[in-house]
């Protein structure tokens, strides 16, 4: 298991919506999800970022996209999300799974069993690359 505290600083995520996404590899949304991270790349997006965001009576969704440093980068349509400053757990992938973003969330799942960190489930940011390694932003209560 590869992961690390950091501090994230604050940034916003612009892109398109995945309704009931929440955190993980599989689920409802799992095929949306595939489907939308397909429609991104059609559009030029290579360095995905995928913000999942709970709201306390409709659960999780996620905002699939891109970091949108200035409001003027957002594409008309796009819906837009403001990633607080926290400290996370930032988890890059070991190996142990061919399938990165499993890999991912496997570690996030067992890091939490193993009691070595606390989840605040606030945002949670996976970031996908055209190249190179993907990684995993996990919020800590």
């Amino acid at each position: 298991m590869t992961f690390a505290i950091v501090k994230v600083s604050p940034y916003r995520v612009g892109g398109l919506v995945v309704p009931g996404a929440a955190p993980g590899v599989l689920g409802r949304a799992a095929d949306l999800m595939t489907f939308t991270l397909e429609r991104l790349r059609d559009r030029g997006v290579r360095d995905v970022t995928v913000a999942y965001v709970r709201h306390p009576e409709a659960g999780w969704s996620a905002v699939a996209g891109y970091r949108c440093d200035n409001i003027d980068e957002l594409v008309i349509g796009d819906s837009l999300v403001r990633v607080s400053e926290k400290y996370a757990a930032r988890f890059v992938p070991d190996g142990a799974s061919p399938n990165p973003c499993e890999d991912l969330w496997d570690q996030v799942e067992a890091a939490d069993k193993r009691g070595e960190i606390t989840r605040a489930f606030t945002e949670e940011i996976l970031v996908l690359p055209e190249h190179g390694e993907a990684d995993l932003y996990v919020s800590l209560g």
